[in-house]
């Protein structure tokens, strides 16, 4: 970096891929200017070099492939900061409940729709303790279940909220069941839903920002804008991969079912019980009839007892209050071996609206099942197909949403030893978001250890199992924007790294991610390295937050391994980049 001292470096490593980590902060940092970033290497074997070597060389111990820091740690997803135990604080809620007959299906295990109603209670609960106003939902993320709650257990519902935008939050969910008798806990789902503060009368508030009182408030905090930024970009990708299942011809099998024969209609009447006291109808309760009627839709494909294993995000248009007629629409779009998607569409009429048949489209979402036989095997769905042409849409809909909830499977529950991801059109949010996750997550591991001190140049080192990081900080007397600008633009490194030999763009995703083709140098005996990287840069949204640069290796299939280089991974990488005060060009930086 022009005007910096950077010296690169070198680290023991095998022929096998290479993993960075970043570095370590403070849970609650001033307006700083330090640039962080940090290794860790896996393997054992000849030392090498490859790009990202900031800082001074040093040994590592044998790695293996991010097992407890950039995998598992990057699936904050589904295992969100929600462990803090001690005095409620900010937002926090908690609901314990006795799973009885009455919350049961014909199974003996917890009604879907009932457990829906009681996240959406706590969750809302929640933001209305952060926000001091009536609160109502907006959305509901993608909602995975993994464990079944049986008559007798206890459930716990935790909500939080991470992050207070002007008028919105975000309320993190989790959901755990307790067996009394063998007092065994297991977690049943992890979500994330938005809520909108709805003060009486037309006048709007700004919210307060969250209290952020421990290292995973910090976590779920910065990582709420890039989940807010994957539920802001859903649709385009959805658009995208619906034009690629529209170029396929899957209507092929004989003895498919008609749509038409699975489509249900209900109707409900809102009354004071399923309202707020403003009048409002819960939110969870229409998520509840949504279920009823979408099971029902799914029973009559399986001519069984259908099981809801995941929601794709319940969004509310509009609102509904006491007195409306709610009507319901499900139908089959489409079927994949041991599972089925069910649509729901909620449409509101007040008396004047069902008199004239004006319709309010109030809410829409996609409901998958699955469907076991009495020994409890999976059932296989019969295909179904599609006659008409918004059949055939919603045919082709189910499709593209399945590889958005397949990619985002693959990024939550990973392996060790997976190699790294691939960079395709239905995961491309994922791996941007796991990226910028796995290098917040470990900046606020605890345990660094000060290994040398330099003239303004402090490095840390921290093990965890077989995992080596490294954190280097430098201060430099240069803006903060002009170092992310250096920092993040990868066609510049050579300039100051000597492990870069040659650098390229393959892809300019968008303005905060490009792909580029890394060359390193060759060491003696063996061959030149080149690496195949996302980088993704954030600015920061408040002074107090840092500008990010995350770095991890991606499969491209346009830039397969060459035999001329030993293609290598990056796990983890990356810089954070804090000012130290408000002034120009005297801000010192830090690496």
């Amino acid at each position: 970096m022009p005007g910096t001292s950077m010296p690169g470096t070198s680290m023991p490593a095998s022929p096998r891929p290479a993993g960075t980590f970043p570095p370590h902060r403070s849970p609650a940092p001033s307006s700083g200017g330090r640039v962080h970033l940090g290794h860790g290497r896996r393997g054992a074997g000849p030392s090498r070099q490859g790009p990202g070597r900031a800082a001074r060389s040093c040994s590592s111990r044998r790695s293996l492939p991010v097992a407890g820091a950039a995998s598992a740690d990057a699936a904050l997803f589904a295992r969100g900061a929600m462990e803090r135990c001690g005095a409620a604080a900010g937002g926090d809620v908690r609901m314990c409940q006795t799973v009885f007959p009455a919350h049961a299906n014909h199974r003996g295990e917890l009604s879907a729709g009932q457990l829906l109603k009681w996240m959406d209670a706590t969750a809302c609960l929640a933001a209305e303790k952060h926000a001091g106003v009536s609160c109502v939902t907006a959305s509901m993320d993608d909602i995975q279940f993994e464990e079944a709650a049986r008559v007798g257990q206890v459930i716990t519902i935790k909500a939080k909220v991470n992050r207070a935008f002007k008028t919105s939050m975000e309320v993190g969910i989790k959901v755990t069941v307790q067996d009394v008798l063998t007092n065994v806990e297991k977690i049943v789902s992890v979500a994330y839903a938005t809520y909108v503060a709805k003060p009486v009368g037309a006048k709007k508030i700004e919210l307060e920002p969250v209290q952020l009182l421990s290292t995973e408030d910090h976590l779920e905090h910065t990582l709420a804008t890039e989940r807010r930024r994957i539920r802001l970009g859903y649709e385009q990708v959805f658009q995208k991969l619906m034009q690629e299942s529209n170029k396929e011809d899957t209507f092929k099998e004989e003895d498919a079912v008609s749509t038409d024969l699975t489509h249900v209609q209900s109707i409900e009447l809102v009354q004071p019980p399923h309202a707020n006291h403003h009048g409002n109808t819960f939110g969870g309760q229409i998520m509840a009839w949504m279920e009823t009627v979408a099971s029902i839709s799914a029973s009559r494909l399986c001519r069984s007892y259908p099981i809801l294993k995941s929601v794709n995000m319940f969004k509310f248009w509009g609102p509904s209050v006491v007195g409306d007629r709610l009507v319901f629409n499900a139908i089959v779009n489409n079927t994949f071996q041991n599972s089925v998607e069910v649509g729901v569409r909620v449409e509101a009429y007040n008396c004047e609206e069902w008199i004239k048949d004006q319709a309010r489209h109030i809410n829409s979402a996609f409901l998958i099942f699955n469907a076991v036989n009495d020994k409890g095997e999976l059932l296989i769905f019969p295909g179904v197909k599609p006659t008409t042409k918004d059949s055939v849409r919603r045919y082709h809909g189910a499709i593209a949403r399945r590889r958005i909830r397949l990619a985002r499977k693959c990024m939550l529950f990973a392996k060790e030893d997976k190699p790294s991801d691939p960079w395709e059109t239905s995961n491309q949010a994922y791996v941007s978001y796991s990226n910028v996750a796995a290098l917040t997550h470990l900046a606020a591991k605890q345990g660094w250890e000060i290994t040398s001190m330099l003239e303004h140049i402090k490095i840390w080192t921290h093990e965890e199992r077989d995992v080596l990081s490294l954190k280097v900080e430098m201060q430099v007397k240069i803006p903060s924007h002009v170092a992310f600008s250096l920092l993040s633009d990868f066609t510049r490194r050579q300039q100051w790294d000597k492990h870069f030999l040659t650098c390229e763009v393959l892809q300019a995703v968008n303005e905060d991610e490009k792909i580029y083709y890394v060359t390193s140098p060759p060491m003696t005996g063996h061959k030149p390295r080149d690496f195949v990287i996302l980088v993704s840069q954030r600015q920061p949204c408040k002074p107090s937050e840092p500008y990010v640069v995350a770095v991890k290796s991606v499969t491209l299939m346009s830039k397969p391994p060459s035999p001329e280089y030993c293609r290598s991974e990056i796990l983890c990488a990356g810089f954070q980049i804090y000012s130290d005060s408000d002034s120009s060009c005297t801000d010192p930086c830090s690496t």
